[in-house]
Order: structure tokens, then sequence, then C-alpha cells
């Protein structure tokens, strides 16, 4: 065990980390997008704050005990409490090996990329989903999406920014709801196993111009941002919880991180499926070290998640998420 003058300085070190972790984990769940300071603190790299626990860990293990427990506590604490680091449910896990067919769910804010559109009818196949929902989705990539469905059975539909691809039947109209300022939200009820099922897809307003000011020394435009977003928020989470009548899943950019009060706040009521059966950090936007977790696939109580990923190598700084559920026993209710 390391004592003297070296000793005190990695007690020290490793205490005061661990103390500023947790005061960063109090400060997410209390002030969590609800200011300028909480959207700095939600949109910053807080996965970075992980790896000095890498070097203080086994520095704690030369040092005592006590020293050592005080450190994993707080690399505990970083990992889960500040970084966002998720671990599957017990229930996620017993689901994983149920029988039956699950229905899987694609959502990608596609940014727009038309260099998607030469790999469309490829990625189509390898993602198997029964419902596919795109944001930002260029009219190229929508029409390759059709034309890929002379080898794939797809029902495409495009509005305005968003894209929809289906294989399962459809029951009623697309449906928009709210303007590009309050975010904006698709709805589309298609059945599956014979249940009438309600499936949207969302995009909120970007916090990326606020952000990007910011980091060139002026802050003026954050709490405008938090305002903004936090009102898109409220008013499609409304929306979606009048206009369901029965299962409903709604996915895509919420450009919300999971810790965020308004996503806690308005979509309490559906269950995140990465949150539930994801692994790891679960970033699904990515810009150098600026990486965040705020594109999302929610479900309601009518469902059970099987399992919950996010895919790499496509061309736009977000990435798709992928869900798969399953019928609870209980549903009995039908979507309007």
């Amino acid at each position: 065990m390391r004592s003297g003058r070296g000793g005190v300085v990695i007690t020290a070190v490793v205490v005061a980390y661990a103390i500023g972790m947790l005061a960063f984990a109090v400060a997410v769940a209390i002030v969590g997008d609800r200011n300028a300071i909480g959207m700095l603190l939600l949109f910053g790299p807080r996965w970075l704050l992980v790896f000095p626990w890498l070097l203080l860990v086994p520095l704690a293990w030369l040092r005592s005990r006590a020293v050592l427990f005080t450190a994993v506590a707080g690399a505990m604490v970083t990992l889960f409490g500040v970084s966002g680091f998720e671990v599957p449910s017990p229930r996620a896990i017993w689901n994983t090996g149920a029988a039956g067919k699950a229905l899987r769910i694609v959502s990608y804010n596609t940014d727009r990329s038309e260099a998607l559109a030469s790999r469309i009818a490829v990625d189509m196949v390898s993602w198997n989903a029964d419902v596919i929902v795109m944001q930002d989705c260029a009219a190229d990539v929508a029409a390759a999406m059709r034309a890929a469905t002379e080898a794939v059975p797809y029902e495409v539909f495009r509005d305005s920014e968003f894209c929809v691809a289906t294989r399962l039947p459809v029951l009623g109209p697309a449906v928009l709801s709210g303007s590009r300022a309050e975010g904006r939200a698709v709805t589309l009820v298609v059945e599956w196993q014979g249940t009438p099922i309600m499936v949207g897809t969302v995009h909120l307003p970007s916090p990326r111009n606020a952000l990007w000011a910011a980091r060139q020394g002026s802050a003026e435009l954050l709490d405008g941002s938090v305002q903004q977003r936090a009102a898109a928020s409220g008013a499609l989470a409304g929306w979606f919880a009048e206009a369901a009548r029965g299962p409903l899943i709604v996915a895509g950019d919420f450009n919300l991180p999971v810790e965020s009060h308004a996503l806690r706040r308005d979509w309490s009521w559906l269950r995140n499926a990465f949150s539930e059966a994801g692994w790891g950090f679960g970033h699904t936007m990515f810009a150098g070290r600026h990486r965040v977790r705020i594109d999302h696939v929610l479900v309601s109580a009518a469902f059970r998640v099987r399992g919950a990923r996010v895919l790499s190598g496509y061309p736009s700084e977000h990435q798709p998420v992928v869900a798969e559920v399953e019928s609870a026993r209980h549903v009995t209710h039908t979507a309007q």
C-alpha cells in the first residue's frame, strides 16, 4: 500500500473526483435541460468523464480498501448517473429469449444525406424491419426506397421531411401534427398480429445553433433553445396522448437526451426501448467528441421490449436505432 505524500495525494484526488461526479449526477437529475446550464451539462461530452477512473481505480487499490471503495462507487456514479451508460433490465433479458415474432422498428435521422440513396435498398434488406421511420429524409432517398419495393415488400410514404416504410397492412392515413418551428410528427396506423398499432415519428427543434454559438462564447441562444424544445415536446406528447387509443410506438429525433427534464416530464407515460433493453452509452448523434443519445424509440405499456441497439457506419451524424418489441399479454385495446 502506498503511504506518505503520494498516498495522501491519491486519496485526495479520488475523493475529490468522486464528490465532483456525485454533484454532477445530482445536477443532471435536478437541472436536466431546464435552463442554459442544464443544456450545457447534458449536451457536453459526459462520456469522457468515465475514463479518469481507469487510472484512479487501480491507484486507489494500491492505497487502501476504503479508498478503493470510494473509487468504485464514484466510477459507478459516473458511468450510470453522469454518462448515461445503460444495461438491460432483468425483464428485457428475460424477454430476449421469448418465443414468437417480434415487431422490429428502425428510426433514423438521415441528416438529408443523399449518399444514403445509393445504399438504402441494401439497408432495408439488412434491417429486416417491419416499420422504418426516417427524419430529415431527402427526396432521392424516398425515391430509392420506393424503387426498392420491387425486391422488398414495403409501402413507402413521404411527408415533408419524413419517410415512413412499412411492410405491415396500413389501416389509417398519415396524419401530420404541428409546424416545423414547434416540432413535427407523422403517424400511421398499421396492423400487427391482428391488432391496430399507432406508429408515430417526431422531430423536435435542433439545439445545434445554440450549442455552436455557446462554443464561440455566446450563450444568448441557450435559454431560447431550451424553451423551444420544451414547448415542442409538451405539444407533441399531448397530441399523442390524446390521439392514441391503444398500442403506440413513437420514434424519432427528439433532440432531448434521456436525462432531459422535458423528456421525463412529457413522455414518462411511454417506455424508452434503449433504456430498458440497450447496452452501452447508446449515442445516436456523433460530432467529434460531442456524442449524445437524442434519438429514441418509445413504446406504450402494450409492448414488452426484447432488445434495442444503435447501428453504426451510416453516412450522417446520426445513426439508426433499432428496437424489437412484442405484444404484452394484456393487449386488448385498439388504436384509432
